[in-house]
């Protein structure tokens, strides 16, 4: 019988291969909402319903649906394109769009891991229909979550 439970004590410690691997191993862009409200930037909450795509291949492609009183977004970026745009499709049936330029560097974790996507963000353009312009104020795109992007909205 003491054999038996050594052999299934030495089973359950062999599973544990040591390895601590992101369970999301998707970097997240992260874009806060804001409006300069008597010359003072706020946090924003867009009102009315938003809806956020990207466009992948030549295709829009719906991330985000009919969201409201949202105040940041997190999307994820592209690994084989050094663009990304992101359209902003509004309730009345205007978009805006931001065009980020980025670099895309694949972090090697381990065997059992596999590589990871980091990205830099280099630059970034909008149009300006409700979008009042957007600047990059943290440019390491990673797993930290930290913000990247503030978009400014007209009020």
């Amino acid at each position: 019988m003491a054999i038996l439970l050594l052999i299934s004590l030495a089973t359950i410690a062999g599973c544990d291969n040591g390895y601590d691997c992101e369970l999301n191993n998707t970097s997240y862009n992260n874009m806060g909402f804001y409006a300069n409200e008597d010359g003072k930037e706020q946090p924003y909450a867009y009102p009315s319903p938003l809806t956020v795509s990207l466009m992948v291949n030549g295709k829009d492609t719906i991330m985000i649906n009919h969201i409201t009183d949202a105040e940041e977004i997190s999307l994820p970026m592209s690994y084989t394109q050094e663009c990304d745009t992101v359209i902003f499709h509004y309730q009345d049936e205007l978009c805006d769009s931001l065009y980020i330029t980025h670099t895309n560097t694949p972090y090697y974790q381990s065997m059992e891991c596999g590589t990871l996507m980091f990205h830099e963000l280099e630059d970034i353009k909008c149009t300006n229909i409700w979008i009042e312009s957007a600047t990059i104020v943290n440019k390491n795109v990673n797993f930290e979550g930290d913000e990247n992007i503030k978009i400014y909205f007209y009020k």
